[in-house]
């Protein structure tokens, strides 16, 4: 019996604890930004930045250097003066990096890592 009442005097000071501290929702739910703007939390990040290279020059790149870049097969090293070299220097800061990003899978498998990330940009006589 005092049992039944401590345990009752100790449930009636957590109810009124409880009710006296007023909670906001969005305080535990996690899915309100500082702007209001509400976000599932399952939401999968945004994409990479790519504003410092195209699609467009991607396509570029491969058609004008696939025949230096590609893993395998015979290659031709692009002159300085190509149009391989002219399109390379065509990217925002010489981002070959930005425009290997771009590639699918699929394409990867396709290209040299090392001779797109890296040769390009000196066999076109510019810095890494």
């Amino acid at each position: 019996m005092v049992f039944a009442k401590v345990a009752g005097g100790v449930l009636f000071l957590l109810i009124a604890c409880f009710a006296a501290v007023p909670l906001l929702p969005a305080a535990f739910a996690n899915d309100v930004q500082p702007n209001g703007k509400k976000v599932h939390p399952l939401d999968p990040p945004p994409p990479p930045s790519t504003k410092d290279c195209t699609h467009a020059q991607k396509v570029e790149i491969l058609h004008e250097c696939g025949g230096y870049i590609k893993e395998h097969g015979p290659i031709t090293i692009p002159m300085n003066d190509s149009p391989c070299c002219n399109v390379v220097r065509n990217v925002p800061n010489h981002g070959m990096v930005c425009i290997y990003n771009l590639l699918t899978t699929s394409e990867k498998n396709m290209y040299n890592p090392r001779r797109f990330k890296f040769s390009l940009r000196n066999l076109c006589g510019l810095q890494c």
